[in-house]
């Protein structure tokens, strides 16, 4: 049985959201380690990844809109072509 990808977008898009904040507050860990200024750049690197996340949302959300409403006008275009023409 093959699912379909769609099915599927929910959970790569919780991956996306967790290795983006995980990395880049490892990045920010390192930092602060290397520079002695011990929550600054974790916190920071927190905050970016998390923004980088949900941009990653936003653009595949944007992406299915696209998709719905490309749909849609296919279908409408569709219906309107079924109809009997009067000679």
């Amino acid at each position: 049985m093959k699912l379909p990808a769609r099915e599927f977008a929910g959970l790569s898009l919780g991956i996306e959201m967790v290795m983006s904040v995980v990395l880049c507050g490892a990045v920010g860990r390192w930092a602060d380690g290397r520079f002695r200024s011990e929550p600054t750049f974790l916190l920071l690197g927190v905050v970016i990844g998390a923004a980088a996340g949900f941009r990653q949302i936003w653009r595949f959300m944007d992406r299915m809109d696209q998709i719905e409403r490309r749909r849609e006008r296919e279908a409408s275009t569709d219906a309107t072509n079924d109809k009997p023409r009067t000679p």
